[in-house]
């Protein structure tokens, strides 16, 4: 399931800097499929880092502040992932990150169009009942004379 397509990221961000991005040879024109792999790899980051907090599939549509952390992704992917520090494209990148790992905490919850919680944490420890009781294991003591 697509969680954006490339009219999400040219709505977000505007066609012109996508279409500027999506340019690896500088010809003035986008380069085939560069849009699509930019977004899935950013759709596969963003599932893998929420994995273990997804209480089941992702909702189609997918929440809004998801998409907003995948266009963010994918934008930091179509310029390589090859910024400073200090540009903006890293420092929403590493907020979106941020806001994935929050996510993944439990500290955040995605909630769909009709306010449902997306994620929660779905981990639970179980086991069998003890075996080795205190009342179990007293026969096992060893007998001192008194």
């Amino acid at each position: 399931m697509a969680i954006i397509e490339k009219v999400d990221l040219e709505a977000r961000f505007g066609p012109d800097e996508i279409a500027r991005l999506s340019d690896r040879d500088a010809d003035g024109f986008e380069d085939a499929g560069v849009i699509d792999a930019a977004i899935a790899d950013a759709e596969a980051e963003t599932v893998a880092r929420l994995g273990p907090a997804l209480s089941g599939p992702l909702p189609s549509p997918a929440p809004e502040m998801l998409k907003q952390i995948v266009a963010v992704i994918a934008r930091y992917n179509l310029a390589r992932r090859d910024v400073e520090p200090e540009h903006p494209y890293y420092v929403a990148y590493q907020d979106a990150v941020a806001t994935l790992r929050d996510a993944a905490a439990g500290k955040v919850e995605l909630a769909d169009l009709s306010g449902a919680p997306v994620s929660a944490p779905s981990l639970m420890a179980f086991g069998p009942s003890r075996s080795f009781t205190d009342d179990a294991l007293a026969p096992m003591l060893p007998r001192w004379p008194r």
